[in-house]
């Protein structure tokens, strides 16, 4: 089984960011998941999206669309809508279209219709199709966020740059850091763009950031190997990283400027995308086959989306969709998967007596519940030889868990030994008294204490608690009676008793006040009575601050041998020179550039260090504080004259009327604006005498006429001599004439089946006000001008209607009906069940035809008096089935032969069937195979894999059961087409068919 032997460790760690010369990383992983285990299935349900004959790859996804490329000869791209139902080609035109994008229901992709290489979009609630850019060069792997799209352009110097254009206007692009290094596979969402930069023109590609509002670029990786193929969402950008000799997956934080290792395996992991928490990929293992996994960052936990059959790449995500394009059954299609959330289970509350080599376990132990390695929970006892309490007052060892913990394991620990017995996770758990026992070496007397006791000089006072700890194990305490005394040197006398066995020789004991520890220790060399004097200081020396970042002077970066002095107070407390340009220090565990240092102490908490060049101050400054982080990163900007910000605002009078309207735009900003830059929302430049040229950076108060009809955006960008500036975007701003009311199509039919030659009424159902109505029959008839016709069918068969409303707006919409009239008779049979003599289990792979998907498929069957039975999993009863009684795919159906026959299916030739389901239940459920190929077992069960335990087959002509199969021991086993079998469950469940 591919997943038993991965070995995947999820490490956070910070790296050293964008201004180092060279990384050098040490990983700490924080999740590890061992080589035996099973990754656990993705909760959630496959869907098959395409069955045609033709390749369709590279599937993206939004909230309610799914597009892709459909490839036969030339690539054509295509939608589907995931609430309707509804899919449809983009452009049916002869051009080749690649690599589409999709964001709020805008498709971009590229296409050759001009022979070069151009970005078009379609926007699909609109159903308009516009140009993004065309010209001479070649542009291709747009991608899109709302209404702005970023591209590669090969530019006539053939370097690849990245083009930056808002859908729906004219504007040209703007292209992002030119330079003479080529950039390559762009991604945006929101403000932020990222792509990947060859910065050596050989191999060395690096990420890169980009915010278009603030032209700000941010460098993520600084490495020599290849980083490649980044996406982004949010505050989470993910990108193929090869530093480690293979491929892995890296993620960037920009709120944190954290970089982490997604995964740091055997495997190469390729092909990642993101949305919100969520990371999926493509996974290559030692025979090169390729599955889907993905990781909840918030958990965090890894799991497996598809693992085979076939090949599967190239996946993307949006929210709780994954998309994928698959090869199982020959040719590449598209897959969809549905997550669910994580179930909420009731959690396991533990309590019980406890003890350590048997003898109860000594006041202050504390005992932590963990599932693979990851703590749950934990809680220190407060009575001797008992942890937690029952009852709804008192504490317990609580576990939650979720889905993904259903059969795993619930281990006890206390300092570093595991005791027994663990718990197995079989669903919600209960309050249960757990009985847990500690096996350690070989006990020795016990070790007693007494002494002095101060706190910070002073004696302690009565009712102080002291704690003696092993191993971070309270082993245990005293509470003080004398003031500044504990204990007595007598045999009579109390004393700090900490119990201990032979693997405790050599270890030190740490006595704790509280959470602070003594400046004394002891080492363990046998059992017995000392004094032990103990000095505790609960005021701890404060760490100093170490910064790094940027130094700019007057806007430019700072030249190497800077001196920069950290002052408290005005007084100079550290001063350091820089050993590059424009930098100072760095991050990390081990920087090439030190930091900046700048000790402080008690005193100093609340004041403020502030760094100076000369007798220019820094604007940025740090508040000294008693805890908080200590390595900062400070970007210093030492000017000589303040630097203004900007504010952009406006308005406009009047904002709607009919076209042509003219409109006065007033300049609201406030900081001391010198240029603006005006964009109307509608590609036109305005040309009266104000503005200069063919721009208009110079006008603050342009008048401007809008020609066409339309609502349309402005935006004004303000800034000012010093390099400040801002924009204002104001969305719908200008109304110019009627707005187009939109259209809804939908219609009715009666009768919709009957003999042939067979008149049927159309009826309109469309809203929106439609003035015009073009019918498709599926026959080769069609109908331009009524809105209820009547249209007769006079060959047999099965037909699909289009009916496309529109108005006098310009508005329209397309309503399909597949197969929504049937004329004359029945398919015909095409596949057969062979029946047995004696009892068969048995059940049908794909739908079948209407008219013949009912239990009078058996009713030539010599059944000698037996009923035909069906097991209702619900009720546990037996159900008896009629002539009436439905035959659908995953139900299994028991019927009796006295002779040996076959029984005719006849399949739904319908293009469009959604994979069927099956609810189950916790305990046996009768289920049937889907599909015309045999199957493993674990393959065919993937969608509860988390919750089916066993699965029992029958052999019809034996007249006997098969062997058992059992999860994770013979899985392997293959399930058969036209067969019924027993599925055992430890919870309810979802089972999704394999096939249509």
């Amino acid at each position: 089984m591919k997943i038993a032997a991965l070995l995947i460790v999820l490490m956070f760690l910070l790296l050293v960011p964008c201004l180092a010369e060279e990384e050098i990383v040490e990983f700490e992983p924080v999740v590890s998941f061992s080589a035996e285990e099973l990754i656990a299935q993705a909760p959630g349900i496959e869907e098959q999206m395409t069955f045609d004959s033709v390749f369709d790859w590279d599937p993206r996804v939004d909230e309610q669309y799914v597009t892709w490329t459909q490839y036969e000869g030339q690539g054509k791209v295509w939608y589907y809508d995931m609430k309707s139902g509804n899919r449809q080609m983009v452009a049916n035109i002869m051009s080749d279209q690649n690599n589409p994008d999709i964001s709020g229901g805008i498709i971009v992709w590229d296409d050759n219709r001009h022979k070069n290489s151009d970005i078009y979009s379609y926007n699909i609630p609109m159903h308009k199709e516009s140009p993004v850019y065309v010209d001479t060069t070649n542009k291709f792997r747009p991608a899109v966020s709302q209404d702005m799209v970023v591209f590669e352009d090969f530019g006539n110097d053939d370097i690849r740059d990245i083009g930056m254009v808002k859908v729906g206007t004219s504007a040209r692009p703007v292209y992002i850091n030119p330079n003479d290094k080529d950039k390559a596979n762009p991604d945006i969402d929101g403000d932020w763009i990222v792509y990947q930069q060859l910065d050596d023109n050989k191999n060395d590609w690096n990420i890169y950031l980009y915010n278009y509002k603030t032209d700000k670029t941010v460098q993520v990786t600084r490495d020599l190997r290849i980083q490649q193929n980044p996406r982004i969402s949010g505050d989470y950008v993910v990108w193929e990283d090869n530093r480690n000799g293979k491929w892995d997956i890296f993620m960037y934080n920009i709120k944190k400027d954290m970089t982490t290792a997604v995964t740091f395996d055997d495997y190469d992991d390729v092909e990642p995308a993101v949305s919100g928490s969520k990371i999926v990929w493509t996974r290559y293992d030692q025979e090169n086959n390729s599955d889907i996994y993905m990781v909840n960052l918030q958990i965090p936990k890894t799991y497996a989306v598809c693992v085979g059959p076939g090949n599967q790449i190239r996946p993307d995500i949006y929210g709780d969709k994954v998309v994928w394009q698959d090869d199982r059954f020959g040719g590449w299609d598209i897959f969809i998967y549905t997550l669910e959330p994580d179930t909420p289970f009731t959690p396991y509350q533990f309590y019980g007596p406890v003890t350590f080599n048997y003898l109860p376990a000594p006041v202050g132990t504390e005992i932590i519940a963990k599932i693979d390695g990851v703590t749950k929970d934990s809680i220190v006892t407060t009575q001797e030889g008992y942890y937690g309490g029952a009852g709804g007052f008192a504490d317990q060892l609580t576990v939650k868990i979720n889905q993904a913990d259903i059969g795993r394991q619930i281990s006890f620990w206390s300092g570093g030994i595991q005791g027994a017995p663990s718990v197995t996770v079989s669903g919600d758990g209960k309050m249960m008294e757990q009985p847990l026992n500690f096996v350690y070496a070989q006990p020795l007397p016990d070790l007693l204490f007494y002494g002095s006791v101060t706190i910070d000089g002073q004696p302690a006072a009565k009712g102080t608690v002291l704690k003696a700890m092993i191993d971070g194990v309270v082993r245990g305490s005293y509470e003080i009676t004398q003031t500044g005394q504990y204990g007595g040197e007598y045999e009579t006398d109390p004393a700090l008793r900490v119990p201990i066995t032979v693997d405790d020789i050599g270890k030190h004991i740490t006595f704790m006040e509280g959470e602070y520890a003594a400046g004394q220790t002891f080492q363990i060399t046998s059992g017995g009575r000392f004094r032990q004097d103990l000095t505790f200081t609960t005021i701890p020396p404060m760490s100093p601050y170490e910064f790094y970042g940027y130094v700019q002077i007057d806007g430019k970066s700072a030249p190497v041998g800077t001196t920069i002095q950290a002052k408290i107070d005005n007084t100079v407390v550290t001063t350091y020179v820089t050993r590059y340009a424009g930098s100072y220090g760095a991050p990390g565990q081990a920087p090439d550039d030190p930091r900046l240092i700048v000790p402080v102490t008690e005193a100093d908490a609340g004041k403020t260090i502030s760094f100076w060049i000369g007798t220019i101050r820094a604007g940025a400054t740090q508040v000294i504080t008693r805890g908080g982080e200590r390595i900062i990163r400070k970007d210093l900007d030492f000017g000589s004259s303040p630097q203004p910000g900007i504010n952009a605002d406006f308005t406009a009078s009047p904002r709607s009327g009919p076209a042509p309207l003219t409109v006065q735009f007033t300049d609201l900003s406030t900081g001391g604006p010198t240029m603006w830059f005006w964009d109307f929302g509608d590609g036109v430049i305005p040309a009266n005498a104000t503005c200069s040229g063919t721009d208009c950076h110079n006008i603050a108060n342009p008048i401007h006429t809008y020609a066409r009809e339309g609502t349309y955006t402005v935006t004004l960008i303000a800034s000012n001599q010093y390099g400040a500036s801002d924009t204002e975007v104001k969305t719908g701003y200008i109304t110019v004439g009627q707005i187009t009311p939109g259209i809804q199509a939908d219609f009715t039919a009666s009768p919709r089946s009957g003999s042939k030659p067979l008149t049927v009424q159309f009826t309109d159902l469309s809203t929106g006000g439609p003035t015009m109505w073009a019918w498709n029959f599926g026959d080769g008839t069609t109908e331009g001008l009524l809105a209820n016709p009547t249209h007769t069918y006079v060959n047999d068969g099965t037909f699909t209607v289009t009916l496309t409303a529109s108005n006098q707006f310009g508005a329209s919409d397309t309503e399909v009906k597949s197969g929504y009239i049937s004329v004359g008779g029945s398919p015909q049979p095409v596949d057969s069940i062979t029946i047995y003599p004696g009892w068969n289990f048995i059940s049908v792979p794909k739908k079948l035809a209407p008219g013949k998907d009912t239990a009078a498929i058996f009713s030539h069957i010599q059944v000698d008096g037996h009923s035909i039975f069906q097991y209702d999993a619900v009720t546990g009863q037996w159900i008896t089935m009629t002539s009436s009684s439905p035959i659908k795919p995953l139900d299994a159906v028991w019927i009796y032969s006295r002779v040996a026959d076959k029984v005719s299916l006849t399949y739904d030739s319908d293009p469009l069937q959604t994979p069927p389901t099956k609810e189950l239940r916790k305990g046996w459920n009768a289920i049937g195979f889907t599909g015309l190929e045999p199957l493993e077992a674990k393959f065919t069960l993937l969608s509860v894999q988390d919750k089916w335990v066993n699965c029992l087959g029958f052999n019809e002509e034996k007249q006997q059961y098969d062997q058992m199969i059992i999860k994770g021991r013979n899985d392997d086993a293959r399930l058969y087409p036209y067969s019924g079998y027993w599925l055992f469950m430890s919870d309810n469940g979802t089972l999704a068919a394999i096939s249509a």
